[in-house]
């Protein structure tokens, strides 16, 4: 008998050993931090994150990252989700920090130096608020102007080659005529059919949406009907083809099979341009000016939610991917333009040049045009009434008065809502 019990006690005090062993194994994985990533790739960005990521990880082995892709149509709901299910992602790709602003954790509690983790990205997406440091950039875009540089060159026509030389409204208008008459483009301009877009010529006529406090419209000004005039205009005297505006034309296919002098889009369209325009040489050139230059930033940031239990890990994350040489390979292996401050001038493998313009476009941009389409709870309001009634205009069905006047009450109805 006091043998079976021995041998029983010896039983229970090997399986207290295994399982003393277990418990210290899962206290050895309970250190180790899992940061999950909401991410959406509009083409290679998935990869070239994760390569990044797995540098971080290899330096910090307390740290795991794992990857939730979903398409972009879906990311808003899935990530509203995981937050009614209190099970908030530790980081996203976001394009829009309105609907998260309350959830996102402040960045500045966690990384190392807050003043110089701000002073280390330069103008365009707007990514402080009140104070709180609510995301990074990863990457930003630019409005800005690409040419059929065939056509101008049969036309006789030289665009601007340095900033000293920008056009001012009526130059550039005359430039497009020019190459209209002297070349086989039939058109002098297409221009992407987007509220954000528009906005530019607002902003180079020294005008704006919102006032600086970003409080009060400011939108029935005089700068806001000479913008509209001049984009009625061009529309008027056929040198912008009525299809995209006034229909449903693609401005991208039009520009590609050179019936068209210019296209103002983005810079994302280097990239798209560079395999599917084979018929005529292309370049970038700098935008006009009326009163100011001006171009309007867009992009992806990187955020980290709260009640996460790894906040600190997250920001810590984004302060490190967000470094000048990171983020530079992941903007260069993307085609993408850096926020980052000494990443201005990238080794592109295709397009370093065009990059460079586009750059310098943001460069001249003041802090006006990235505050206001950062204010995306605002823009996200207006931005639809905002291009439907400028087709109005367009068409004949409202006055540059009227659309002033319209747009400039809604503005104002809408800030009382969101205040």
């Amino acid at each position: 008998m006091k043998k079976a019990v021995s041998l029983v006690l010896a039983g229970v005090l090997a399986l207290g050993a295994l399982t003393g062993c277990s418990g210290g194994g899962k206290k050895a994985d309970s250190e180790v931090k899992t940061l999950d990533v909401v991410w959406f790739s509009d083409g290679k960005e998935g990869e070239s994150f994760l390569k990044l990521a797995d540098q971080y990880m290899s330096e910090h082995p307390d740290i795991k990252i794992e990857l939730i892709e979903v398409p972009y149509a879906d990311l808003e709901s899935k990530i509203k989700n995981m937050l009614n299910g209190k099970e908030a992602p530790a980081l996203a790709r976001l394009t829009n920090l309105g609907p998260f602003q309350n959830q996102l954790v402040d960045l500045g509690q966690y990384v190392s130096d807050k003043n110089a983790f701000v002073n280390s990205f330069g103008e365009g997406l707007k990514f402080v608020f009140d104070d709180k440091v609510l995301a990074a950039p990863m990457d930003v875009t630019s409005n800005g102007l690409i040419y059929n540089k065939t056509a101008f060159e049969k036309a006789g026509v030289l665009v601007p080659q340095s900033e000293e030389e920008v056009w001012t409204w009526e130059e550039w208008k005359d430039a497009m005529k020019t190459v209209m008459e002297k070349s086989d483009c039939k058109y002098g301009l297409v221009y992407d059919k987007s509220p954000q877009r528009f906005s530019t010529l607002l902003y180079e006529a020294g005008g704006s949406l919102l006032n600086k406090d970003l409080n009060a419209s400011n939108f029935n000004t005089p700068e806001t009907r000479r913008a509209v005039s001049f984009f009625k205009e061009l529309h008027d005297e056929e040198i912008i083809p009525s299809s995209v505006w006034l229909g449903s034309e693609n401005p991208n296919n039009l520009f590609r099979t050179g019936q068209v002098a210019m296209h103002f889009a983005g810079s994302w369209m280097i990239s798209n341009y560079k395999d599917q325009i084979t018929d005529f040489e292309w370049g970038v050139t700098y935008l006009p000016k009326e009163v100011r230059r001006s171009s309007v930033p867009g992009g992806k940031y990187l955020a980290a939610f709260q009640n996460t239990g790894v906040e600190k890990e997250a920001a810590q994350f984004i302060e490190w991917i967000s470094k000048a040489e990171n983020n530079a390979r992941y903007c260069k292996e993307n085609s993408y333009l850096s926020q980052v401050k000494g990443n201005e001038s990238l080794d592109y493998e295709y397009g370093k040049e065009f990059f460079e313009i586009f750059s310098k476009e943001l460069a001249a941009t003041d802090s006006q045009p990235g505050a206001e389409w950062g204010y995306q709870a605002f823009t996200g309001a207006v931005q639809s009434d905002l291009r439907d009634k400028l087709i109005e205009v367009l068409a004949g069905k409202l006055t540059v008065d009227q659309y002033a006047e319209e747009m400039d009450g809604l503005i104002t109805d809408t800030l009382k809502e969101l205040n």
